[in-house]
């Protein structure tokens, strides 16, 4: 099974049994957002911003209705930002797992996630709500 589904799987039954925190896991949800396009560009931007702020290698994976960072802190710590479709809008949560006993890192990592998140949807995609840089690499 690829980490997605294994990420997905687990995600949705937890959210199902109404656990905010598992071992080894960290659920956080967030207010609705309009259309499943819009989540998965936040989360996708969440996630490289992340990696800008705090120095961390990996990749981001996206399938329909999911982005994936992985290799958060090493390769122990993995995020999946779920878009899941409810009655019409778009109620995204994030699952963040760590593959050691290091509760405190994981736990750390998605309150920064959840804090960049915040800033990106509070500056329409662009966390801050910073100005995006010029295209062209032109003169602002």
């Amino acid at each position: 099974m690829k980490p997605t589904q294994i990420l997905t799987a687990a995600a949705l039954s937890l959210a199902a049994t109404g656990a905010a925190q598992a071992e080894g896991w960290t659920v956080t949800d967030f207010s609705s957002i309009a259309d499943l396009e819009t989540c998965m560009n936040y989360a996708e931007t969440t996630f490289n911003t992340y990696r800008t702020r705090f120095g961390s290698d990996g990749f981001t994976g996206r399938s329909n209705w999911t982005v994936g960072g992985y290799d958060l802190r090493g390769e122990v710590v993995d995020g999946l930002f779920i878009c899941a479709d409810e009655a019409g809008l778009i109620a995204p949560f994030l699952v963040v797992y760590n593959y050691d006993d290091d509760s405190d890192a994981r736990e750390t990592i998605a309150d920064r996630l959840g804090d960049i998140w915040d800033e990106v949807v509070a500056g329409n995609g662009v966390p801050g709500g910073a100005a995006p840089a010029p295209a062209g690499g032109g003169k602002p």
